[in-house]
């Protein structure tokens, strides 16, 4: 596949970070497909490094942690517990769930112990 390159500035930067997060943790998407995109969640991940190897990197860095954005982490968990892909959740290993879970919080940063606890009330344990 032929990869492509964007030329963006830091306010172009900014503003896909924006609208990425929009779309993602929309609580009533068009399309809720997105949310959960293994696509879209690369994509932005990409975005999430740029921004952290600006010169704001600290700033970035801080402001992506998932334990600084509780109200994201909800809605990520909102999102995944509404899901029509949710009807397979039962089924899924743990690995599946994890990596599902993967998806829908990108592009924060977290540890282990944040995705087990996200799970566990994506599982209704929480």
């Amino acid at each position: 596949m032929k990869p492509y390159e964007l030329k963006l500035n830091d306010s172009d930067l900014i503003n896909l970070h924006k609208a990425l997060l929009e779309a993602k943790f929309h609580m009533t998407p068009e399309n809720e497909l997105v949310a959960g995109s293994p696509v879209v969640a690369n994509i932005y991940i990409q975005i999430r490094d740029l921004l952290i190897e600006s010169d704001r990197s600290g700033q970035w860095k801080d402001w992506f942690l998932l334990k600084n954005r509780p109200d994201r982490r909800g809605q990520a968990i909102a999102l995944m517990q509404r899901s029509k892909r949710r009807d397979r959740w039962e089924q899924m290993t743990l690995e599946e769930k994890r990596k599902f879970a993967r998806n829908y919080l990108a592009p924060f940063l977290f540890d282990e112990e944040e995705l087990e606890n996200v799970i566990a009330e994506a599982d209704g344990g929480g």
